[in-house]
């Protein structure tokens, strides 16, 4: 097109006409791909859903696919979408439209370019870029690792796209200088980099999106949660717990006392393996589970009723709380009201915000009594995402008090200390069996909580993936129209001695160079957002997906370049040198 517009402006066609024609030559494409991804949009969605439905199944609640809908897709709710995408695109054509439809004819019969007096300038311009947007990273960085909680994964989220900047304007200062003189002619690689340096604005473009899609996947991969490494820590996401009961009916029960164990006929090794645990009765009032496995918004949570041993005991981890009298001090024990004010509440960090929707530390709730009685609740400590999502705990002082027609245990935590804890679950299911009891190991249980977040990281990695890999395939128009340019320079190759095969390599090692440059960036960029992750201890270096998506992107880059070199092996150097002349 450029060569073309140059002929039309030569013929006397003016910068408007040049503009509208190309505007016209644009819209068509992009009407065809509104098209053909409306049309293959909605199998697309069917998959992911179903791959959604099917995880969700398996890891967090079976037989609630439902949640997930039909899969039936109507073809009236997607028009918003195709006619937002086309306008977005016909945005861009009429802006690269008038660009070109600028140019001088002379400039666009010399393949266009950007221009050699502007490129010292640009260098500089990103050396100074990168050095600030580098420097501001490491920053930011610092101060994110005096941080905790979300405030730190924040920080260390705007540390990675500070460097992504920096990262991006080094890239663009490599494109833009790259090897000079004879040095670059001196091999296969050289000749790639002074092609790249033809249109650097355009292989910076290519790199640009393949980084920003890369440092989003590796960014968002940080987010998936395993099983914590030592789940016996009591500052970790079980607290220290190893098992979970719950009572078909209250109970009063306590098997870890001696007289009750002897009056419930338990054996002597059953006797002899309680007494080495740790059982923590818990009282809780009637209401909707508000943790992430309910798909529906929670009217009345559950409320957790915790004595003085569980107090005492602490353990989890806090992202925030009330002031303590010092800088040691147990945050459970602020547990307990003391006045006629409201009552001290913890709560899970994500059910608090996001669940229940009340805010952070120092909010207000009501929630009913057993009267229907509107309580006032305040929250004087947020944990970190654990085994007591979905609950609000309350001192059992308190809960006695706004709940007292409650009586008895409806759970129970169980530590099994230095004893096995398969033998400690049979021995406690035994004790409370008239209470119809069912025990979860704590690991499954935040196993089933964190598989919620990760089955939802999964879909945003599918579709991040597929995004990056079809802005990929949108190299191979890149390449063509790079390859069509420069059809003179190839011509001229082919004439002194250049095999076909060199000449696709070239091309090859051009595609190669903008996307792995790209790649490189956004990958580096996404690992600076790792380290609030990891210190959780429940986050890793998402080699995997790294890999996956650098092996699947450069793989679809190849096979765009090897598209692009179609047009190279057809080349005849005679016609090529005709055209350049």
């Amino acid at each position: 097109l450029p060569a073309l517009s140059a002929q039309f402006e030569q013929r006397g066609w003016p910068a408007v006409r040049i503009t509208g024609l190309l505007v016209l030559v644009g819209a068509l494409a992009a009407a065809v791909g509104g098209i053909v991804g409306t049309a293959v949009g909605p199998a697309w969605a069917r998959l992911l859903l179903g791959a959604l439905s099917s995880s969700w199944n398996a890891s967090v609640a079976a037989g609630s696919s439902s949640a997930f809908g039909d899969g039936a897709i109507r073809w009236t709710s997607l028009w918003p979408g195709a006619v937002a995408g086309f306008l977005l695109s016909m945005a861009a054509i009429v802006s690269a439209a008038r660009r070109a439809g600028r140019q001088k004819p002379l400039t666009l019969l010399r393949g266009g370019g950007d221009a050699a007096a502007d490129r010292p300038r640009a260098g500089r311009r990103a050396l100074v870029v990168a050095l600030l947007a580098l420097v501001g990273a490491l920053a930011v960085a610092a101060l994110a690792g005096r941080l905790e909680g979300q405030a730190a994964v924040g920080m260390f989220f705007l540390s990675g796209m500070l460097a992504l900047v920096g990262l991006l304007s080094l890239v663009r200062l490599l494109l833009t200088r790259g090897p000079g003189g004879r040095a670059g002619l001196k091999s296969l690689v050289g000749l790639a980099w002074r092609g790249l340096a033809h249109r650097p604005s355009r292989a910076f473009s290519i790199a640009a999106i393949v980084a920003v899609a890369e440092f989003l996947i590796v960014a968002v991969s940080a987010f998936s949660l395993s099983s914590p490494p030592r789940p016996r820590e009591r500052s970790g996401p079980t607290g220290g717990w190893t098992s979970i009961a719950t009572f078909a009916a209250p109970t009063a029960v306590n098997p870890a006392d001696a007289d009750a164990a002897a009056e419930l006929g338990l054996s002597d090794d059953a006797r002899q393996v309680l007494a080495g645990a740790t059982l923590e009765p818990i009282r809780a009032s009637a209401g909707d589970d508000a943790s992430c496995t309910n798909l529906y918004a929670p009217a009345r949570p559950i409320v957790l009723g915790v004595g003085p041993r569980f107090v005492a005991r602490g353990g989890f981890r806090f992202t925030g709380h009330a002031p303590l009298p010092s800088a040691d001090a147990n945050p459970w024990q602020l547990l307990g009201r003391t006045g006629d004010g409201p009552i001290p509440a913890i709560l899970d960090d994500a059910t608090a915000r996001w669940a229940l929707k009340l805010g952070g530390v120092g909010a207000r709730f009501t929630l009913p009594d057993d009267e229907g009685t509107l309580v006032e609740f305040e929250i004087v400590g947020l944990l970190e995402p654990g085994i007591l999502q979905g609950w609000v705990i309350v001192a059992e002082s308190d809960f006695q008090s706004v709940f007292p027609s409650r009586s008895g245990a409806a759970m129970a935590l169980i530590d099994a200390g230095e004893e096995p804890s398969a033998a400690v679950d049979r021995a406690a299911s035994a004790a409370w069996v008239d209470a119809g009891v069912t025990i979860q190991p704590t690991l499954d249980r935040l196993r089933s909580l964190s598989a919620v977040q990760n089955t939802f990281l999964a879909a945003f990695q599918a579709l991040g993936t597929l995004g990056l890999l079809l802005g990929t395939a949108g190299v191979a128009a890149a390449q063509v129209q790079g390859v069509l340019e420069r059809i003179g320079t190839f011509g001229l190759l082919g004439a002194i001695g250049f095999p076909p095969a060199r000449l696709r390599a070239i091309v090859l090692l051009e595609t190669c160079f903008m996307v792995g440059l790209g790649l490189a960036a956004g990958a580096l960029a996404g690992a600076v957002t790792l380290p609030a992750h990891i210190a959780g201890g429940r986050a890793s270096v998402p080699l995997a997906w790294i890999a996956l998506t650098c092996g699947l992107t450069l793989l679809v880059a190849l096979l765009a370049g090897l598209l692009a070199t179609r047009s190279v092996a057809r080349l005849a150097p005679r016609d090529a040198l005709a055209a350049r002349g």
